[in-house]
């Protein structure tokens, strides 16, 4: 059995090895293209239909080996190599480190905002790297005059970056944040592995193979380069430490998490709920205090730290591929000012997502061992529902949170998202060219149609018939009790 296994995950690697460099290294080479950026996957590809199939063919077959490495880890868990699976990550990892940042230019952003502290002084919170006239890398940037939205912990390690490979080259400095990036997705891989160890030790083979050889993973990682990697690393690690018994150090982490990328801080209330009712008030109170000096310390290291604060709200106007921006369409579709449209869709997702969020913190309050799937399933909800700026990236928490959950329908929905949602990519750098009559029909809502349509009904579905699952379940355990305490 062992044989067997070590044969098909072998299998599985190689052939991901080989797509990886005939689907995306050689085609979208990193250094062919950097000198281009800002530029695409579709503008490369010239709108081609070939290269289009190419790009999704090759992403089913990948998910197709995965899920069959996977299931072989499933099957016999204790013959499964986990030196191959850790070293197998890291070498489809570094093929696609190669590979020029074709699904986004946040990585070439990063460039320019270490270039902005490091060699101006400036902070990129507040002033956009456009305007230094001196700067070497804003020409690469498509977001060149805006200012970022990311937290201040990723600002000095942005400086960092730069800082330590210098001005001299756009390609080193790229692959110096992609080293960045395949580093915390290692982390990633190692805490997931360590979590399992101690709590589900069987899973343990199976759960890391899902987030380290999940293709989008991969991709998003090693060959876009983002930085939620870092978000959910110091989030991961909280959950690590709470599982330690060791919520203190939990909340440091998970302060660390969202000083990276601001999402990370709907998980504080939760996390801190669970940490009170654990360890008593006291603890909560030095957590919260710790977390404030922490972030006051963040942002007052920077050059103006308090025009910095009024920018962590600059994306909340923006609207892209999500449920909220098929409502927004509608209603600006139906006559709807645009600007009144906007706010009407941000009260519904907003409202939505607090609908769903306080039973989740009501429930850890009560028993917060709940906490690992309360953070799972907020974060999963407000990507399915409720935020209007989806990106194909973020479907990468989800992966991460998923590996730790023994029961199937965690891994089966984020494996799913990540399957689909790879298609948003030639949707929206082919299919919308090749259609700009339909595309563009009412606001883009025709567009938005057929990207939210191809990404979500599948992992829609499925959310609601699991979702319908655990409630029967919760009443047939609820029913169990009350005829076990009848007959006591």
């Amino acid at each position: 059995m062992g044989a067997s296994i070590r044969r098909t995950l072998l299998f599985a690697l190689t052939l991901s090895l080989l797509i990886d460099l005939l689907v995306l290294a050689l085609p979208y080479s990193l250094v062919t293209y950097a000198d281009q950026a800002p530029i695409s996957l579709g503008e490369i590809a010239q709108r081609r239909p070939l290269p289009a199939v190419a790009f999704l063919l090759g992403f089913a077959a990948l998910f197709w080996l995965y899920s069959l490495a996977y299931r072989a880890c499933r099957r016999a868990p204790e013959h499964a190599p986990v030196p191959l699976i850790f070293l197998g990550g890291l070498a489809l990892a570094l093929v696609l480190a190669a590979v020029y940042p074709i699904g986004a230019g946040d990585v070439v952003d990063y460039v320019t905002h270490g270039e902005e502290l490091v060699y101006f002084g400036g902070n990129p919170l507040v002033t956009p790297p456009g305007d230094f006239p001196d700067a070497v890398f804003a020409r690469y940037s498509a977001y060149r005059h805006v200012p970022c939205n990311y937290g201040p912990l990723w600002i000095w390690i942005s400086g960092l970056v730069v800082g330590m490979l210098g001005r001299r080259s756009l390609v080193l400095n790229l692959l110096g944040f992609k080293a960045v990036a395949i580093g915390a997705y290692l982390g990633q891989a190692a805490i997931i592995y360590a979590f399992l160890r101690r709590r589900d030790p069987a899973r343990a083979p199976a759960g890391l193979l899902f987030f380290a050889w999940n293709p989008l993973v991969l991709y998003e990682f090693a060959a876009n380069g983002h930085n939620d990697g870092t978000m959910t690393l110091f989030l991961l690690l909280a959950l690590l430490l709470w599982e330690r018994e060791r919520p203190l150090w939990g909340i440091l982490a998970l302060t660390l998490s969202f000083l990276v990328k601001i999402p990370a801080s709907l998980i504080f209330p939760l996390y801190l709920a669970a940490a009170i009712r654990r360890q008593g008030v006291r603890m909560g109170v030095a957590g919260l205090l710790m977390t404030v000096g922490l972030v006051a310390e963040a942002y007052l290291s920077l050059p103006q730290p308090l025009d910095a604060l009024t920018n962590l709200s600059g994306r909340s106007g923006l609207f892209t591929h999500s449920l909220p921006a098929l409502v927004r369409s509608g209603l600006m579709a139906a006559g709807v000012a645009s600007e009144t449209a906007s706010k009407v869709t941000n009260l519904l997702a907003l409202g939505a997502l607090g609908a769903w969020y306080l039973p989740r913190l009501w429930r850890t309050w009560r028993a917060p061992s709940y906490l690992f799937r309360a953070t799972y399933e907020v974060l999963l909800f407000l990507l399915l529902f409720a935020t209007p700026w989806f990106q194909p990236w973020y479907v990468t928490w989800v992966v991460a949170l998923a590996a730790l959950f023994p029961r199937p329908d965690g891994p089966i929905q984020a494996g799913l998202l990540s399957l689909t949602v790879v298609v948003s990519y030639v949707v929206y750098g082919f299919l919308w060219f090749w259609i700009p009559d339909i595309g563009n029909w009412e606001y883009g809502l025709g567009i938005n149609l057929i990207a939210v349509g191809t990404t979500f009904l599948v992992p829609w579905t499925y959310w609601l018939l699991s979702l319908r699952h655990q409630r029967r379940r919760e009443r047939t355990t609820e029913a169990q009790r009350t005829q076990s305490f009848s007959g006591a």
